[in-house]
């Protein structure tokens, strides 16, 4: 261990040596040059450091040379490569309090001792044992001058300042200090891929990182489990081969350019070896490289088959809950149809057909609350049975009552969460041939003649429900077309979006009504979201989607007993 720090005269007799003395000089320089360039172009990390001291040492014609890491916790010296008497010795570990390093390394300068270093540290048994006379180190420096160790040679003759060995000594410090920095950073690498690895290999999650060509290049057990499959099965195969039939088509949309497709939370189904379908929740993205550009892709699966099961049966619950059979009073065609995001959402819609008022009419609701989910799925099934039992407890009761009174208990449940409702209440006077309409925030209705190929909307004034608990709604009326068809839709038809981003928009809907203005309302529904479906083609729905289509086709007959 070095020991006892030399005084200040003992340093200031040192510089007096080395300026008197005459300077020794490099062998040969550009040997030296191609013995470093040489020495050290094919190599990297320990035989770098290796090649390096020896290349040194000759360079310079010095008994030792070494290079070491600086531990700055311990204040100790980690030797990396250490020569010696022309051969490679045994790596070392010091301190540095009292040593020659150690003027290196607080400096961070270039440190010349050309003679009489024994006499500067007369109690260093080290420097004893080496019988040394001359010390010369150099700090290692990272990009902002931190020290990340240093470089030196030691000899038993004395070492005089020479130009051209102070030049060589710089060059050998500056290709050990990038050396050093790139090692230090692989190693930093190496040490968050191990933790890296070790968090996929123990998570219950499945984890899949695909290369540029979309193909599987590294998984864990939790993921081979999932499908079924040993992992020589899966690398290097698309996740094609184990997805689900819907979640294969929306992988193959985006297999094209899968890189321009920025993934943060889908659901999806695997398909596992004995033919099971596992249902799956993905978070995952593009991996990036420094400048920006995708170089892979990086995913944690999932399996989330327990929670799907409840989902399941809470969606049977609430498809239970939609009309069926439509009513089919005379001269009017009937249809309605919901796409839930998830396996339960927020979109609803009800026929209320009613008899025994002066007029016979049939009461037709589309509402949609706000965000979708369980949550969502919960106030639509509040909101169904209040209607309900307002129109079964009073059938001829005015629409603008009907959809006040569902406001007031909306507000009350709904004022805390931050949550609303729009609706769309259509009532059709079947023997008078009126349309009677409250329009509570929701999108308006629109009626498309084919006589005169026209488009209107039924709008009006109101907010959504559960906003304003005094909100008092006014009804709209018009007449009744003899023949046309009418469609009431959630924002979700008209907010899908494609690839590129561009929402299916009311023009694309009203151009296949138009095309298919002959067909029923069922066919209608049909083409519109089989147009819909090619529109959003390798998108996943966010949001519930609900239409119903109205076809009005002649005359009105009595409406038949619809039981409500």
């Amino acid at each position: 261990m070095f020991v006892n720090t030399p005084t200040e005269n003992k340093l200031a007799a040192a510089a007096k040596a080395d300026r008197t003395r005459l300077p020794l000089r490099v062998r040969d320089e550009n040997q030296a040059i191609r013995a470093i360039l040489q020495g050290t172009a094919t190599h990297t990390g320990a035989r770098f450091f290796e090649s390096l001291v020896q290349n040194l040492a000759q360079a310079l014609g010095t008994y030792s040379a070494w290079v070491a890491e600086y531990l700055e916790a311990t204040r100790q010296l980690r030797a990396l490569a250490f020569w010696v008497n022309g051969r490679l010795a045994e790596r070392f570990l010091v301190d540095i309090d009292g040593t020659p390093c150690a003027a290196v390394i607080e400096s961070t300068e270039l440190v010349h001792f050309p003679e009489n270093v024994l006499d500067l540290y007369p109690r260093n048994s080290i420097l004893h044992d080496f019988k040394a006379v001359s010390y010369m180190g150099a700090p290692l420096l990272d990009g902002k001058r931190g020290v990340l160790g240093n470089l030196a040679v030691l000899d038993r003759r004395p070492m005089p300042r020479e130009h051209n060995a102070l030049a060589i000594f710089q060059v050998f410090a500056n290709r050990a200090s990038a050396e050093l920095q790139r090692v230090r950073a692989e190693r930093a690498l190496r040490k968050s891929e191990q933790k890296f690895r070790r968090i996929v290999e123990t998570t219950d999650q499945g984890f899949l990182l695909l290369d540029q060509r979309f193909r599987i290049a590294d998984l864990n057990e939790a993921f081979c489990r999932m499908v079924g499959h040993p992992p020589d099965a899966i690398l290097g195969r698309s996740p094609l081969a184990f997805a689900g039939e819907d979640f294969r088509r929306f992988l193959a949309a985006n297999q094209d350019d899968p890189l321009s497709y920025r993934l943060q939370a889908i659901e999806g189904t695997l398909l596992a070896k004995s033919g099971r379908t596992v249902p799956v929740r993905i978070h995952g993205d593009v991996l990036l490289d420094d400048d920006g550009r995708g170089i892979g892709f990086m995913y944690f699966i999932t399996d989330i088959t327990h929670q799907k099961r409840s989902l399941q049966l809470a969606g049977e619950v609430q498809r239970n809950l939609l009309p069926k059979p439509s009513p089919r009073p005379g001269g009017i065609d009937l249809a309605g149809r919901t796409l839930s995001c998830e396996e339960i959402g927020g979109d609803y819609f009800d026929y209320l057909p009613s008899q025994g008022c002066v007029s016979a009419h049939l009461d037709i609701v589309v509402g949609d609350v706000s965000g979708h989910g369980v949550e969502a799925a919960l106030l639509m099934a509040t909101s169904r049975a209040f209607l309900r039992t307002q129109v079964r407890s009073d059938p001829c009761r005015p629409v603008s009552q009907v959809v006040t009174a569902l406001n007031r208990q909306l507000a009350g449940d709904v004022s805390d969460s931050g949550r609303f409702m729009t609706l769309f209440y259509l009532r059709i006077d079947l023997e008078a041939g009126r349309l009677r309409w409250v329009r509570a925030g929701h999108p308006s209705a629109l009626i498309f003649d084919p006589r005169a190929d026209t488009f209107r909307e039924l709008g009006g004034r109101g907010v959504a429900l559960g906003v304003a608990s005094d909100w008092a709604f006014t009804e709209e009326n018009g007449p009744q077309p003899m023949e046309g068809i009418l469609a009431i839709a959630t924002d979700g038809l008209w907010e899908a979006r494609d690839k590129k981003q561009r929402p299916y928009g009311q023009k694309r809907f009203r151009d296949v009504v138009r095309r298919h203005a002959a067909s029923g309302a069922e066919a209608i529904i049909d083409k519109v979201y089989a147009d819909l479906a090619a529109h959003t083609l390798g998108m996943l729905r966010e949001d519930d989607i609900t239409l119903v289509i109205v076809k009005f086709d002649g005359g009105v007959d009595a409406i038949p007993d619809y039981h409500i």
